[in-house]
């Protein structure tokens, strides 16, 4: 006699074969996002590697399934809140201010100029030694910061501390000579111009720890503290200085450092004279107090690793900053500092 399968019998077995699937395909995206991950830190989240990569996901992943980690300017926009849909959303705006000649913080940029901005508003900034000079005119001494003039997400920068310890930021190698730092840079045959400034110290001697406050047109979403040593070590805190239970997922994450109302009253004060919703403004947090570093309008590292509460909660500060934003343009606010300095001919 034949057993016969009863239609019951055949629901629960299709039940349990989609929660197989879904188990693999979780296994597989989270495969996919480790290697992207691998291609992003040999290339940089801007190469064309990466995004020929992330093409090559998409034909076999329906968009709608991508996950946060993968997000880019090609992503579509949630239902709900995101601060990195948000982020794409700006970027493909800014474009469109581009098409009609008219740029608002650039992507690429100039360190120099963030730090005369600041300085106008009687905020501290770290010395500027050397700005947009070719890399073999560059004047090595102890203690100081060599980086690109124009870039963002901590490519091609170093903290130099003397000939023998030179620490190259977003990867943590290391040169224990100046000749094998220089002979590194022509083999990456790095173009645009450099610029030099004075490495912050913090109370111990060593390299002082990134304050990165997300700014949202005059209100403070989050706070990030990076503690650079191995690696890079994150400690994430809400305005007041509570750290983010919900970031301790983050790895690598320490116990941080906290920080002054001091810094926060800065980034709001850099923030209310720009006219964007969204501003990273990054500072040091030395011995002596606060310096602004520079300001990062797109975060490119950092942003994918948002928890999904996290990313809720900045994408409602960014939606109503464009709010207060659109408000005071409406009743002719000037934004006639900012323009003094990045609107140039």
């Amino acid at each position: 006699m034949t057993n016969e399968v009863t239609p019951p019998k055949l629901l629960m077995n299709a039940l349990s074969q989609l929660d197989i699937n879904i188990k693999q395909f979780g296994a597989i995206q989270e495969h996919i996002s480790l290697t992207l991950d691998r291609v992003a830190l040999l290339y940089g989240r801007d190469s064309q590697e990466y995004t020929e990569s992330l093409k090559k996901v998409y034909k076999i992943i329906p968009l709608k399934e991508i996950r946060q980690s993968y997000i880019t300017p090609y992503m579509s926009l949630p239902a709900t809140y995101s601060h990195v849909a948000k982020q794409v959303e700006y970027m493909r705006f800014k474009q469109h201010l581009s098409a009609i000649d008219y740029h608002i913080s650039p992507w690429n940029n100039n360190k120099k100029i963030d730090q005369e901005f600041a300085k106008s508003l009687d905020i501290p900034t770290v010395e500027l030694l050397q700005s947009e000079c070719k890399f073999d005119d560059i004047e090595f001494s102890d203690y100081i910061v060599i980086k690109p003039s124009f870039g963002s997400s901590s490519r091609n920068v170093f903290l130099y501390f003397n000939s023998e310890s030179i620490v190259e930021v977003k990867t943590n190698q290391t040169f224990t000579s100046l000749e094998a730092f220089k002979a590194e840079i022509a083999r990456r045959q790095i173009q645009g111009l450099w610029q030099t400034e004075t490495l912050i110290l913090n109370n111990n001697g060593k390299a002082a720890h990134d304050i990165k406050v997300y700014a949202y047109y005059g209100k403070i979403g989050a706070v990030l503290e990076i503690k650079r040593t191995d690696k890079a070590y994150q400690c994430w805190y809400n305005a007041e200085g509570e750290i983010l239970e919900s970031e301790r997922r983050s790895q690598p994450w320490f116990e941080g450092t906290g920080f002054e109302s001091q810094v926060i009253e800065y980034a709001k004060k850099i923030s209310l004279n720009i006219p964007a919703p969204f501003m990273r403004i990054d500072f040091y947090k030395g011995a002596n107090g606060y310096y602004l570093g520079e300001l990062t309008p797109h975060p490119g590292r950092y942003f994918p690793e948002y928890s999904p509460e996290l990313d809720k909660q900045l994408g409602k500060f960014f939606c109503e900053a464009e709010a207060r934003l659109f408000r005071d343009l409406l009743d002719q606010k000037h934004f006639d500092r900012y323009s003094e300095f990045y609107n140039r001919k």
